[in-house]
């Protein structure tokens, strides 16, 4: 069940934050700037765009997944992070981050963007394309 999602850049700003499930708010930015420093760990150390982190154990067991997408133009990357609870299809939450970049690509390409048209479109592909996303 995915808890939360949360799309940041590399350089630690949090574009987008949407919790689910009574899922407990934490500070978009404090979380944004963990997930830059796992994301460029990740890429440096492993030469991985995917990170799995585990919390708990047995029964508790919630999984933060950090998959990372390039902006070349703009030399950074885009984060798109969830937050899940049992079991999980990796393919399925990939599928997910890559139809939210390329949706939001144009905009998350400009200096000056929107964050309220990143936060839109999202919201919309999440509760249109992806009703069931919760369940993944």
């Amino acid at each position: 069940m995915i808890l939360c999602i949360q799309i940041c850049d590399s350089q630690g700003f949090p574009f987008y934050t949407r919790s689910f499930a009574g899922f407990i708010e934490i500070n978009a930015v404090l979380l944004s700037g963990m997930v830059s420093a796992v994301g460029s760990l990740g890429r440096k150390l492993f030469k991985q765009d995917i990170a799995t982190i585990t919390f708990g154990s047995g029964e508790n067991l919630t999984y933060m997944v950090v998959i990372a997408k390039d902006l070349f133009f703009a030399e950074k990357s885009i984060y798109f992070v969830f937050y899940l609870k049992g079991e999980f299809k990796i393919k399925s939450i990939r599928e997910i981050a890559t139809t939210l970049y390329i949706e939001n690509k144009a905009q998350l390409n400009i200096s000056n963007f929107d964050t309220k048209k990143i936060e839109e479109k999202v919201n919309q592909l999440i509760d249109i394309k992806f009703k069931n996303f919760q369940a993944l």
